[in-house]
């Protein structure tokens, strides 16, 4: 899976990452056609608006609210609108935890062979001179330097150059996304549980052989400037509102992909949706039905992208006989 796409998978999941990309959209560099196909893939989509909603079956009420994990000045009026509700929980439902985020490091430190090459040649020998200096600079405008990018497993350099280059200079500062505020905000007050399992997403981005996650990379290289407006117009269009239209965007990236044809770019697309998204989706169903079961006052809080569409979580969960309503009109 290439980096590009990892780009998209960063705006819907919890991982660690911090930015302020606010600066020009992807729209500025797209033609009037592919700012229309995107529109048309908008207004094609079940539950393509709304953030924040509420889910009610059978006297059983869960709060749902798409997040984003990049930090914004924005957030806040969002969290204000939302913290009554998150106040009155007796459950929050997250992707990952506070324990689970330092499991997660935890074991990047415990098994350095599933995240680098720790033994024979890296990546400048396996790669082509100017691929390897493609790669190089993408690293460089994130702030890892070279020669320990030669050294990254293919598939965790790509996650780590998913993140764009407007993020590095806030990652120091410790600012926070919209899931770790909400975090932040229960404290010990609330009991929290993870959808999932914190191996399952790590498990999907290492998944295939070393020669694919190495023709993912190879292929899907991205001008950094590209990265950082599509990144900015994912923000811009969460805070309109519009989460299927920063999922969307990101198909229009396909035509700045180094290497990857319109077609292979949209399998690929396809392929991080159902196993990302989709899967993921029907797997949470059974636990925030179980949740709102056990507790009277359920929160769920999950990357935005969760949403949206026939496999949404809230079309799965109107499939099964809930009522959505939509609270942020």
């Amino acid at each position: 899976m290439s980096h590009v796409l990892l780009a998209a998978l960063m705006a819907c999941l919890a991982l660690p990452l911090a930015a302020q990309c606010n600066g020009p959209g992807l729209e500025a560099r797209l033609t009037a056609a592919e700012t229309a196909r995107i529109e048309t893939l908008v207004a094609e989509t079940p539950f393509a608006e709304g953030l924040y909603w509420q889910a009610e079956h059978e006297g059983r009420v869960v709060t749902l609210l798409g997040t984003i994990h990049l930090p914004d000045p924005r957030l806040r009026p969002l969290m204000s609108r939302v913290r009554p509700r998150l106040e009155a929980a007796d459950l929050l439902l997250v992707e990952a935890t506070t324990e689970d985020q330092a499991a997660v490091q935890a074991h990047i430190s415990a098994n350095p062979a599933r995240y680098t090459i720790t033994e024979g040649p890296g990546l400048i020998e396996r790669l082509d001179g100017p691929t390897w200096e493609a790669v190089a600079q993408a690293a460089r405008a994130r702030g890892v330097p070279p020669f320990m990018a030669a050294r990254m497993q293919p598939w965790f350099l790509s996650m780590t150059l998913a993140m764009p280059p407007c993020a590095v200079p806030a990652m120091s500062d410790g600012q926070a996304g919209l899931d770790n505020l909400i975090l932040a905000e229960v404290e010990d007050r609330t009991p929290v549980r993870a959808l999932e399992d914190w191996r399952v997403v790590l498990d999907l981005l290492r998944a295939g052989t070393f020669e694919d996650q190495l023709e993912a990379l190879r292929l899907g290289l991205v001008a950094p400037g590209v990265m950082d407006a599509l990144v900015a117009s994912m923000l811009d269009g969460y805070f309109d509102r519009r989460p299927a239209y920063s999922w969307h965007i990101n198909r229009a990236v396909g035509r700045f992909a180094t290497g990857l044809s319109p077609g292979d770019f949209e399998a690929e697309m396809r392929a991080m949706e159902q196993a990302l998204l989709i899967d993921r989706n029907h797997s949470w169903i059974p636990v925030i039905e179980q949740a709102a079961t056990d507790h009277d006052r359920v929160f769920a809080a999950f990357g935005a992208a969760h949403l949206i569409g026939d496999q949404g979580v809230l079309a799965l969960l109107q499939d099964r006989g809930w009522r959505v309503t939509r609270l942020d009109r």
